[in-house]
């Protein structure tokens, strides 16, 4: 019953940012609609535009009005591809087929206008009037977030399955946290990647707790492994989770390794060398990453350069920051939120220290699962952030579920069943108000005066 109540809930925060965020109001998602338009007219992965960056985003319309999100795989567009392509057959007048002129205002004073593009009639509701094809898209992506939720809670119930409390508590703060809920009504790639990573984090798990279905498992895991790979770049730091399932499984006969890691390997490597032989638009993305992208920027290896990444990847652009990132929520709550997660986060590690020498080594497995998983975010966004700055907080979200349970499971077990309720409670209805404040007092304030 809970578990159904977050889930509802969270449906109505993101069907609440998708109608009330305005078209293209989002991170790029002009450059994102784009790429779904030629995916769904083409049949084929987005070809590489002509213009390049001239100037700030707000002064280059050119720019900002083009696909410049070319270089990512296909499968993650594929979702609203297939919407598209729907209401492009049923009613093509729905879909917007130009990007409209930005507003000049924004790059005087991002904090005050707030809209980076101009709007003809900016009212609720008012604002979709004959392109309402791109809310449906919205709404249809949102479902996305719901396996998100259920490998949170799934996995928090193997951890807690007297009780069952850590499972909600693990769903309701990543389906209330409110730049979860923001992203996920937008139109994107990170949707369906965010919801295979989850997903390849409960494989992992499950590896762990089961005798029998191990080989199906590890099946799956690759899988998603190579799905996950042709989705979004940013899921290629979630790729030594699946070498690390396959160890844990048993530390002491390394033998056993290479079965289980062929059931791995072999499908995700199949997937994404079929991708990239049968489209020649995808290997030119792929050199254009590997040579221009994720080319380090020559100060980026400097502590003033640095510094600069933390606070917004880490609380700002994680937790609640809307519009271009030019809406900010008080600090002061995100703050809070990120404090709650580092305490949590510490009292989970003592604990998994202390019971390192206990008979029953699974729960230890599944942290030191969940641990790498959040250790190998950082370490990838961080050196993506080395070669381009963009310390997005939603760029760490393949790794949500286990930076959420990382959270919580110290404190189950040093509390009461009184107190594993109380502290979901409290933590629930903490991230809850912080979704609604940050939702109807900050993001609605800035575009409907």
């Amino acid at each position: 019953m809970f578990f159904t109540l977050i889930c509802v809930i969270y449906l109505a925060l993101t069907f609440a940012y998708a109608i009330l965020v305005p078209p293209w109001e989002s991170p790029d998602e002009p450059a994102h609609y784009l790429y779904v338009a030629q995916l769904a007219e083409r049949g084929r992965p987005a070809l590489q535009p002509s213009v390049r960056q001239r100037d700030s985003f707000c002064r280059d319309y050119s720019y900002i009005s083009s696909n410049y999100e070319w270089y990512q795989p296909a499968l993650g567009y594929l979702p609203s591809a297939v919407v598209y392509k729907i209401l492009d057959l049923l009613v093509p007048r729905v879909l917007p087929r130009v990007i409209p002129p930005l507003n000049p205002s924004f790059c005087v004073d991002p904090t005050r206008y707030r809209n980076l593009f101009s709007h003809p009639d900016l009212k609720i509701f008012t604002v979709w009037q004959n392109i309402w094809g791109l809310l449906l898209i919205r709404l249809y992506l949102s479902l996305f977030g719901l396996a998100v939720i259920y490998a949170a809670y799934r996995i928090g119930y193997l951890l807690d399955k007297n009780g069952g409390w850590l499972g909600i508590a693990a769903a309701g703060w990543v389906g209330f946290l409110p730049q979860f809920t923001f992203i996920n009504a937008s139109v994107r790639s990170d949707t369906l990647t965010n919801a295979i990573a989850a997903f390849v984090f409960l494989l992992a798990v499950l590896m762990q707790t089961s005798k029998t279905r191990t080989n199906k498992l590890a099946l799956g895991m690759g899988i998603l492994l190579g799905l996950g790979l042709i989705s979004k770049y940013t899921f290629v730091y979630i790729l030594p989770i699946g070498l690390l399932s396959v160890i844990l499984v048993n530390l002491r006969f390394p033998r056993a390794w290479l079965k289980l890691l062929a059931w791995v390997m072999l499908p995700a490597i199949l997937i994404v060398v079929a991708y990239y032989l049968t489209f020649a638009e995808a290997r030119a993305a792929l050199i254009y990453t590997t040579t221009t992208t994720l080319k380090i920027r020559p100060n980026a290896l400097t502590w003033d350069y640095l510094q600069r990444i933390w606070q917004p990847l880490f609380i700002d652009l994680f937790f609640a920051r809307f519009g271009w990132a030019n809406i900010a929520v008080p600090a002061t709550l995100s703050r809070v939120a990120f404090a709650l997660w580092c305490i949590g986060t510490a009292v989970t590690l003592a604990q998994a220290w202390q019971q390192r020498h206990t008979e029953n080594r699974l729960p230890l497995k599944i942290i030191t699962l969940l641990s790498m998983g959040v250790i190998l975010a950082i370490i990838g966004v961080v050196r993506f952030n080395l070669s381009q700055f963009q310390p997005q907080g939603r760029l760490l979200f393949p790794a949500l579920v286990p930076w959420t349970l990382l959270a919580f499971w110290g404190w189950w077990q040093v509390l009461s069943t009184r107190g594993r309720m109380l502290i979901t409670i409290v933590a629930l209805a903490f991230m809850l108000a912080f979704n609604l404040y940050a939702l109807f007092f900050v993001l609605v304030p800035a575009y409907y005066r």
